[in-house]
């Protein structure tokens, strides 16, 4: 099956602050991050189910090196990216949208 990505707003903000914020640890360390997420997503996109779901409808993918939670809805054929955020932040803040 094939699927159509979607991100919520607030998710691409988050994406790029956490980039940002790699980066200004250490050049290239925010590219790294990407790829992370974009390995992350590409497994999301090949098998979306086996994904565990976390709160309702929603599902939790982790990236390997970075402690982030990519937080995801199922729609169909339409997955809905609707947070990247990092793991000790408060759930709520995904729940909510």
């Amino acid at each position: 099956m094939s699927y159509t990505l979607i991100f919520h707003q607030l998710a691409l903000e988050e994406i790029q602050d956490a980039h940002d914020w790699y980066e200004q640890q250490r050049t290239g360390l925010g590219l790294e991050f990407m790829d992370a997420i974009d390995e992350v997503v590409q497994r999301i996109l090949s098998i979306p189910k086996s994904h565990p779901v976390v709160y309702q409808q929603r599902r939790k993918a982790l990236p390997a090196r970075f402690p982030y939670l990519i937080i995801f809805e199922l729609h169909g054929d339409v997955i809905v990216v609707v947070a990247i955020i990092h793991a000790s932040r408060n759930p709520q803040r995904w729940q909510e949208r």
